[in-house]
C-alpha cells in the first residue's frame, strides 16, 4: 500500500544526512515489515523506494494515511524521489 505522512525523526533512530533533511515534511511511504528487535520490536516499519533513507518506524510518520498512487507518485516527485 502507499501513504503519506509528516516525518518526524525521533531520537532513538540514527538517520542519515538524506533522511534528516526530509524531517517536518509530508513523505510517501510504501508499507514494509514488523520490526523483530531493538527499540522498536513489533512496530510496523515504513520505507520510501529509491531512497537511501532505510526504514522508518511507525512512530517516526505523523498523520500516517493510506493514499492514492496518483498521489503517491506526486509527492515522490516534489521530493526527488521519482527515479
Amino acid at each position: 500500500m502507499f501513504y503519506e505522512a509528516i516525518f518526524q525523526p525521533s531520537k532513538k533512530m540514527k538517520y542519515n544526512t538524506e533522511a534528516k533533511k526530509l524531517a517536518g515534511k509530508k513523505i510517501a511511504v510504501q508499507d514494509g515489515w514488523i520490526i523483530k528487535d531493538g527499540p522498536f520490536k513489533g512496530q510496523n516499519c515504513f520505507y520510501i523506494p529509491n531512497s537511501t533513507v532505510g526504514w522508518i518506524p511507525q512512530c517516526d510518520l505523523i498523520g500516517l494515511k493510506p493514499i492514492s498512487l496518483v498521489k503517491w507518485k506526486e509527492i515522490e516527485k516534489s521530493l526527488g524521489f521519482d527515479n
